[in-house]
């Protein structure tokens, strides 16, 4: 492994929680902030990601190329709340996914909008807004089908879509005002199977943007 990779790395994640904590300052939920992504910095995610390091795009996946699993991802999932894989459990029968806080999404959102600009950077491509829904749609959404809570799910596809068609500065604006949870006033069943009001909308906005 070459040794300025363990500075590139360094920098890279750095880099990436200033954009993070920008976004959640953004958002309003400046801890989520702060805290984000510190156990990078352990020795457990910090020396496995540096060796895979590449710099236009996660380690976690290259380390993944390589053995199968990556153990930086293993451990950084299991101790980071803003991944919905965080969210996932099993009754002793089957999987149960677990709806997440709705400041663990945000902070998902701010994520996924941050390492976009970082790896484009990097890789001396332009960053554009209609990005984060393309990312998440081709990739997020389409790995955890059947795995993220009903009501997560609903909610992100909601937020991507919104930065696409209204920019990250309005939907910052929404998430401050609540918008986001406000949109379900009548959820009470723990695993998404409940009635919810604007279900009819959001299965149009899943055939528009999703299908």
């Amino acid at each position: 492994m070459k040794t300025n990779n363990y500075w590139n790395h360094f920098k890279t994640i750095t880099m990436h929680k200033w954009e993070v904590f920008k976004l959640c300052c953004k958002f309003g939920i400046v801890w989520r902030g702060f805290v984000h992504d510190l156990s990078k910095y352990t020795p457990r995610e910090f020396l496995s990601s540096a060796k895979y390091f590449q710099g236009y795009r996660s380690p976690i996946e290259a380390e993944k190329e390589a053995n199968g699993y990556s153990l930086a991802w293993l451990h950084h999932k299991g101790v980071n709340l803003h991944h919905w894989q965080h969210w996932y459990d099993w009754d002793n029968v089957k999987p149960c996914a677990v709806r997440m806080p709705m400041k663990y999404i945000y902070e998902l959102v701010a994520d996924s909008i941050a390492a976009g600009k970082v790896y484009n950077k990097a890789d001396k491509r332009e960053w554009n807004i209609k990005q984060p829904y393309n990312y998440y749609k081709e990739v997020n959404r389409k790995h955890s089908e059947g795995k993220m809570e009903f009501v997560t799910r609903m909610i992100l596809d909601h937020i991507y879509v919104d930065i696409m068609n209204c920019g990250i500065d309005e939907v910052a604006k929404r998430i401050r005002k609540k918008y986001y949870q406000n949109m379900l006033p009548d959820i009470k069943d723990k695993d998404g199977r409940e009635v919810i009001d604007n279900i009819v909308e959001y299965n149009k906005l899943v055939q528009e943007y999703y299908n």
